[in-house]
């Protein structure tokens, strides 16, 4: 069993928050659309997300969080199943384990 860091929680709501508002932006769709969003929603399949904005995702998450997070090198190592399976709650995961890994990286 995997026992999560205090205020795991609370980094991953902030980090879904922050992904959701970054796909309103690069879908251009409304505050409706965006209630939807879970973790466990797909991109493809749940959320109608095209590669164009999948794409501008990409951009956008390099413009927030800066350039460790390299969304088209990460989306590079999934197969094609895992590509279509991609969910929300994937992102989270990989943006929190590159901020992880810089923290890591920048401790004196």
């Amino acid at each position: 069993m995997t026992v999560a860091p205090p205020g795991a929680g609370l980094v991953s709501q902030h980090l879904l928050a922050d992904l959701t508002g970054l796909l309103i932006t690069v879908t251009g769709e409304d505050e409706r659309w965006a209630a939807r969003v879970t973790p466990a929603s797909r991109l493809e399949g749940d959320l109608q997300v095209e590669s164009v904005e999948l794409t501008a995702l990409g951009a956008a998450l390099a413009d927030h969080y800066g350039d460790h997070v390299d969304l088209p090198q990460f989306l590079a190592g999934l197969d094609i199943d895992q590509l279509i399976d991609l969910t929300i709650g994937d992102l989270v995961g990989y943006v929190a384990a590159c901020q992880a890994d810089l923290a890591a990286r920048t401790r004196p």
